[in-house]
């Protein structure tokens, strides 16, 4: 008996948040395919019951193999400002969702893109991703997540009784986890008539930088401060990680939220959240330092 099932092609099914998104479809009951690069990370996917292949962003026919069965797909692009490679990437993925004749394209951005311009490189990059999705033809739900809690992982961000990030100390942005963010794309795919529309992928709290830290130390149970980490300082700590264009287009994306952080979604402002189980920063907290990732 063949399954009735949707099959929905997860990028980076590998990796912490496309793998998320895999465990959640197929906990739902979907199909779920992906590819890797390297044939352990193949049988790693297959091992979790994901039907896994070899291919790579930058090897088209390999994009155009793997979509082949799928039925939706969920694109998110890695955190790479190298202009050419990301614009080859970016045109592959399009091409080969095309190809397929996709029945939806669920689209996350990875960052919150406004309606205006701006200077900065990763938020214009995103905005060139959007407008290559829409111009596809393809059916296309944007997700646009705000700050990801995971992102204070980041090595040299939190020690001891000092958070550093380069966001405001006293202005609230919203935070999501990637577990959450997971919801928001399930939700998305499980909802085809949002096909066209933008979708913030927020979580419940609402918090500064100085209360994200507050919050962290009273889990702990000792004091932390926050320092808002200059982005100058954020852009040479990932240099030797990322690489000098990344980094820059990291440190370019914070400066503008640095700037413009009243633009960014606020908590009641997506329409999902309201279906979703949401993880409050404390619970957030209170499970990395359970696991042992923050101490």
């Amino acid at each position: 008996m063949m399954s009735t099932a949707k099959k929905v092609l997860v990028y980076g099914a590998a990796g912490v948040q496309g793998g998320a998104v895999a465990d959640k479809l197929l906990q739902a009951g979907f199909e779920v395919y992906a590819f890797a690069r390297t044939e352990e990370k193949t049988e790693q996917l297959r091992s979790r019951g994901i039907h896994a292949q070899l291919g790579d962003l930058n090897d088209y026919e390999s994009l155009v193999k793997a979509h082949q069965h799928a039925d939706i797909v969920y694109l998110q692009l890695p955190v790479d400002y190298r202009a050419e490679l990301a614009k080859r990437y970016l045109k592959n993925a399009i091409d080969a969702a095309k190809s397929a004749q996709i029945e939806l394209l669920v689209l996350n951005t990875n960052v919150f893109v406004p309606d205006q311009a701006t200077e900065a490189v990763a938020i214009e990059f995103k905005r060139q991703l959007i407008n290559e999705a829409k111009e596809s033809g393809l059916p296309v739900v944007f997700l646009q997540p705000t700050l990801y809690l995971e992102n204070l992982f980041v090595p040299g961000v939190f020690n001891d009784q000092l958070l550093a990030y380069p966001v405001p100390a006293d202005e609230p942005l919203a935070w999501v986890s990637i577990d959450d963010a997971a919801q928001y794309a399930v939700y998305a795919i499980q909802h085809p008539e949002l096909a066209g529309q933008s979708v913030p992928v927020i979580g419940p709290d609402y918090l500064t930088g100085r209360q994200l830290a507050a919050q962290l130390g009273e889990t702990l149970g000792r004091p932390v401060a926050f320092h808002p980490l200059a982005t100058t300082d954020f852009e040479a700590a990932l240099r030797p990680l990322l690489g000098e264009e990344t980094s820059a287009g990291l440190a370019g994306l914070y400066e503008w939220i640095g700037s413009n952080s009243a633009l960014l979604p606020k908590p009641g402002q997506s329409g999902p959240a309201a279906e979703l189980k949401l993880t409050s920063a404390s619970s957030w907290f209170a499970n990395a330092v359970k696991q042992g990732t923050l101490k």
